[in-house]
């Protein structure tokens, strides 16, 4: 999705190394360590979260994450929480980098101070509203004063906790009053469109009967104001989110009896003054991209030139080749040429004629494919954009019953906690390596025809090379289907759309021993550090 702005569209993206906090605060309890894991926000919508770094005030993260922006945004931000598990997970504190900071940060190590955080403080988002003071006589006669304020909508307003139901409550506020209204919730939008008229009496019938219109004692006017309150109809047990409010005060409407305008929201005025405190400070290294495009007509002749370059002898000639050359990193490049690929149904070809070339390169079958070339970021690119439904039908439904039933896999006898049986974890663990094994090794009708392609092509070009080495078709294969495809997907299933958020420690720990012994197995190689497949699992 992109931001148009006077014809060329305008495409943001963001990479982010999220490296390790430092001096975080101690827990006020005996053991002052604290669960810590931190999130990535664009203006208050959270669109990334690190795995739970357990029992320390210095947590190494070393998380990386790739986020194209759809829209315009005000903060990057960064918040560390403290997980609670009886109670909401405490937020720390945050790094809030204002989108015309950026620049100056690119692509830098920089560490940055955590900043307290207020939660009445943490408002974005403008409302649109309309005030009017009228004369109204009553069935008696007698004249008094009504105001009316329209809520109209507003813009902008934060996602919190991945939705918002925002609702809005118009208060009159007065020496001696305080009368309150609400709007209706309007359900799953940022944007509600409220319309909505309330309704108050500002001056008594009985001290205002003899007075000429708009005609309202000074006094009461400099005392008197409109607040308006935007909130986000939770269904937490912990109560409804505060989003933001303003306050008006009614003298703007001496010069005129109708005032329309938008505002926008503001932190909530509590009077209390924050010392600033030092509460560590955060390692990040942010790369922020704009991209401005002009209309597609104008990249004919690239694109052309791009597409032809499957069929260009020798394929180190040809533009996507030089392209991926010429960028700094490998991934710069392959990330457009598969989409552009993809699209016009040349992506086997393209990486068929690169594969093969790389193939002809290679001197040692071990190391086939096992560099960071454009051939291999090019197929993970293919991977990742044909085979996400492919990895839904054949891991989701065992990372969901892994994440689900918190089945203690340890196996490092140093690393066991209290009451579990080694032999029981080693055979729950070699119960879950079955599984996905299995269900790996059976999904190949469930595999996209595209992948399937690629693979065929990698498997001839490899054999043709090393027609000594019976092993090199399969291990050419299996270093991409295993060792870049299922295995990453079961380490990090929040970066395959397999889980909403990083696992918990323990099942994080479980990911990572599954994940291991299905990379040996899919290399078809023997390690020390897991032998266990062999002689423990039997697998």
């Amino acid at each position: 999705m992109a931001v148009e702005e006077e014809g060329i569209r305008v495409f943001q993206s963001v990479r982010i190394k999220i490296g390790e906090a430092k001096n975080l605060p101690s827990y006020p309890g005996p053991t002052k360590m604290r669960d810590c894991y931190c999130t990535v926000n664009l203006d208050q919508e959270e669109v990334f979260r690190t795995k739970i770094v357990e029992k320390s005030l210095c947590p190494f993260y070393g998380e990386d994450f790739y986020c194209e922006i759809p829209r315009n945004f005000r903060h990057l931000s960064f918040y560390i929480f403290d997980r609670d598990v009886f109670r909401r997970d405490s937020i720390m504190g945050k790094v809030a980098i204002l989108k015309e900071d950026l620049q100056k940060y690119n692509n830098r190590e920089t560490w940055f101070q955590v900043q307290h955080v207020d939660a009445n403080s943490e408002v974005q988002g403008k409302v649109h509203l309309e005030l009017r003071l009228s004369e109204v006589i009553t069935d008696t006669g007698v004249i008094c004063h009504k105001l009316a304020v329209r809520v109209l909508e507003c813009r902008g307003l934060p996602i919190v906790n991945g939705q918002c139901d925002p609702y809005a409550t118009v208060t009159l506020l007065g020496p001696t009053r305080t009368e309150s209204k609400k709007t209706k919730v309007r359900k799953k939008t940022n944007n509600p469109q409220f319309d909505e008229v309330f309704y108050f009496e500002v001056t008594k019938p009985s001290s205002y009967n003899k007075k000429s219109h708009f005609e309202i004692e000074e006094d009461d006017v400099d005392k008197m104001e409109v607040r308006v309150d935007l909130w986000n109809a939770s269904n937490l047990k912990f109560g409804d989110e505060f989003l933001g409010e303003l306050k008006i005060p009614l003298k703007v409407l001496r010069q005129s009896s109708c005032y329309d305008a938008w505002y926008l929201l503001q932190p909530r005025d509590n009077g209390k003054s924050c010392k600033p405190e030092d509460i560590g400070s955060l390692r990040l290294n942010v790369v922020y991209t704009e991209d401005h495009v002009f209309p597609s007509e104008y990249y004919n002749c690239l694109r052309d030139l791009l597409l032809k370059s499957g069929d260009v002898e020798p394929v180190s000639a040809s533009a996507a080749h030089v392209l991926g050359e010429v960028c700094r990193e490998k991934q710069e490049a392959a990330i457009p040429l598969v989409r552009l690929f993809l699209h016009y149904g040349k992506i086997v070809p393209f990486i068929s004629s690169i594969a093969n070339a790389e193939v002809n390169r290679t001197q040692d079958p071990n190391t086939i494919f096992r560099g960071n070339s454009l051939t291999s970021k090019c197929i993970d690119e293919t991977m990742k954009l044909a085979g996400m439904h492919y990895l839904q039908v054949t891991l989701k439904p065992i990372i969901d019953e892994i994440c689900e039933l918190h089945k203690p896999c340890e196996i490092d006898p140093v690393k066991l906690k209290d009451g579990e049986n080694l032999e029981t974890n080693k055979e729950n663990l070699k119960n879950y390596v079955d599984q996905i094994f299995n269900v790996i090794t059976k999904s190949g009708v469930s595999c996209p025809t595209v992948m399937c392609d690629i693979f065929f092509s990698l498997r001839e070009s490899a054999a043709k090379r090393f027609q000594d080495d019976p092993d090199v078709r399969y291990t050419a294969v299996s270093s991409f289907i295993f060792l870049r495809f299922f295995a990453p997907a079961i380490l990090s299933p929040n970066l395959f759309q397999l889980s909403p958020h990083h696992p918990d420690p323990q099942t994080s720990r479980t990911l990572t021993l599954i994940s291991k012994t299905i990379q040996t197995l899919g290399s078809l190689s023997k390690s020390k550090s897991v032998s266990i497949s062999n002689e423990n699992l039997n697998v």
